[in-house]
């Protein structure tokens, strides 16, 4: 059963807020002694000031996700090759995360009227997340273009399936870089927003034979709004 979107959105919000605020609190508690040593009140302080951060980039995101949801966040479309982009989320995932790898099949070029920065987050989060969940760290790429719709295949081989319980188990180590600043429940909740805002969708999708994996389709053209 598929959640929807506004469910995920506040179980995201718990679930994200829940970790970073739990850290903040246990160590301004500790902090509130006299039996830290110097160096543990400098540990503490870090992990305040980094889980802080943290928390102020979640606003921040799940800010952009809401508003993209409301249709508040303005779209820019403009005439974008679709194929390009995908191999420049590709190509950011391998310089930012060099233990993964996107591997992109030949594509024709298309012209999609979209937002070309925010599909690009959109393929850059769901190679990062099908990648992340294989057991060699690596995605295969491959679009088909039917009359009204393209459909964007991410597949991973020996991965095990990714349900929204298995996102959202997904939280990062602290301290993570800024890049990584997001959960992988969050990645596809702000990809899932830019789809849905573009009129498609994202779905993640399972063969026992090949791997997890997810779909994500796109109109040719953007419904108004």
């Amino acid at each position: 059963m598929t959640i929807p979107l506004e469910a995920r959105f506040l179980a995201v919000i718990s679930h994200e807020l829940r970790t970073p605020l739990t850290t903040i609190a246990s160590f301004t508690e500790s902090l509130d002694t006299d039996d830290l040593a110097p160096g543990e009140r400098s540990l503490a302080l870090a992990a305040v000031r980094r889980n802080t951060d943290r928390m102020l980039t979640l606003v921040d995101d799940l800010m952009v996700v809401s508003r993209l949801q409301t249709g508040d966040l303005p779209i820019n479309p403009a005439a974008v090759d679709l194929a390009a982009l995908i191999h420049e989320a590709a190509d950011l995932l391998a310089v930012r995360e060099p233990h993964m790898v996107a591997t992109v099949t030949e594509m024709d070029g298309l012209k999609l009227a979209a937002d070309g920065s925010l599909l690009r987050e959109l393929f850059y989060a769901v190679l990062g997340t099908v990648a992340s969940g294989a057991a060699d760290r690596s995605a295969v790429v491959s679009m088909v273009v039917g009359p009204e719709w393209c459909t964007v295949t991410v597949t991973a081989r020996q991965s095990e399936q990714l349900t929204d319980e298995h996102l959202m188990a997904g939280m990062l180590p602290s301290p993570e870089p800024p890049h990584r600043r997001r959960s992988t429940a969050l990645w596809m909740l702000l990809a899932d927003a830019i789809a849905t805002r573009h009129g498609g969708s994202v779905r993640l999708t399972f063969d026992p034979e090949i791997g997890a994996g997810a779909e994500i389709k796109l109109p040719l053209t953007i419904p108004p709004g």
